[in-house]
């Protein structure tokens, strides 16, 4: 209805007709000339507007977007990568900066041998001698880019997508440092404290049983913990016992190794139980690495013997990040990182043991 038929329905309401209802227009009437009748001049109008107010143009429903009716969590559910537990086993130290190429350290000996005194014998001597060991430096990188386009997207879901990418740049390096600190870096001077040359030769776990089995899944008690005390023995024959039962101590074992480690014997007694009566400060250190789909290692390690380090896990740079290049409608970074892997500087004081 337009506002000429609106404003006059209100100039008859103040003058006191009422109506019921949503009027929309007066009704017109004329006279026909030929019958002199009267007769309603804009019935085609009226019929159309009650038409059009009252027909249902489209289809009977309630149907409602999907969208509406999902619910948006805000919990999120991180995909979790393995644990990187070489630092638990040695300390982490800084050598030099990015442009370092090797460390050099020294190996010094005190030697000499005695005689019977006597006032002009001179037949022996003292002496020391020094040997220098070179370990290379590795850089490793990885690389973050982010378009303007994708970032205001991931926004629109309350994503804050270039924190997300710098903090798996950060993730990943972390892995392979850890993966460096253990197996060195392949093709380079470089070595981890599982594959040093100076490690001393592994020994294999005891067998068991008439299927003489050496895994720890098919031993007892007893058993287990036996090839733990041989680990022991093989550290203080050769440390000629300078590593105690009392010392420090800590056992790296794979992550299924550790639950054997809870095997009980028919006294209640289960194999962590035997080993801290007689190693009272023994830690255990689980590294997922010491597992493989060929075999599965462990380690008894004295971390220091006579206050010096058996190794260290060495780096210049732990995190480097460069500039934030602009391109068009995106950026990127560059995050770089170094090892020099794990120094072996004690190698007696490393026992590996395999066959579990």
């Amino acid at each position: 209805m337009n506002a000429i038929h609106r404003s006059d329905f209100q100039k008859a309401e103040a003058a006191g007709f009422h109506f019921w209802g949503n009027p929309r227009m007066w009704m017109n009437t004329q006279k026909d000339a030929q019958t002199g009748q009267r007769y309603i001049a804009n019935m085609r109008e009226l019929a159309q507007d009650a038409a059009l107010a009252n027909s249902t143009i489209t289809t009977p429903n309630t149907t409602v977007p999907v969208e509406f009716t999902a619910y948006m969590d805000t919990e999120v559910t991180e995909i979790l990568t393995a644990p990187r537990a070489a630092t638990e086993l040695f300390s982490e130290e800084k050598k030099g900066n990015w442009t370092t190429s090797y460390d050099k350290f020294r190996i010094q000996e005190l030697t000499g041998t005695t005689e019977p005194y006597s006032d002009y014998a001179q037949g022996t001597t003292s002496g020391y001698n020094a040997e220098w060991a070179t370990r290379g430096q590795y850089l490793f990188q990885t690389v973050i880019t982010a378009g303007d386009l994708e970032v205001a997207t991931s926004a629109e879901a309350k994503i804050n997508l270039l924190a997300e990418k710098q903090r798996a740049a950060a993730t990943v390096l972390a892995i392979d440092a850890n993966a460096f600190y253990l197996n060195g870096v392949a093709g380079q001077p470089i070595y981890g404290i599982l594959n040093d040359p100076n490690l001393p030769e592994a020994i294999t776990a005891g067998a068991t049983g008439a299927s003489s089995a050496t895994t720890w899944a098919s031993k007892g008690t007893v058993q287990i913990y036996n090839d733990i005390l041989a680990m022991y023995a093989e550290l203080a024959k050769n440390s000629k016992g300078l590593i105690t039962p009392s010392d420090p101590l800590k056992l790296a074992v794979s992550p299924a190794s550790n639950v054997y480690l809870g095997t009980t014997n028919d006294y209640g007694k289960t194999v962590m139980d035997l080993v801290k009566q007689y190693f009272p400060n023994l830690t255990v250190v689980v590294i997922p690495e010491l597992q493989t789909t060929s075999e599965t290692t462990a380690l008894l390690v004295a971390p220091t013997v006579m206050g010096q380090k058996t190794a260290i896990l060495a780096y210049s740079e732990k995190l480097r990040t460069g500039r934030v290049i602009n391109d068009m409608s995106s950026v990127r970074q560059k995050w770089t990182s170094t090892t020099f892997g794990g120094i072996v500087k004690l190698p007696f004081a490393i026992c590996q043991m395999t066959g579990l």
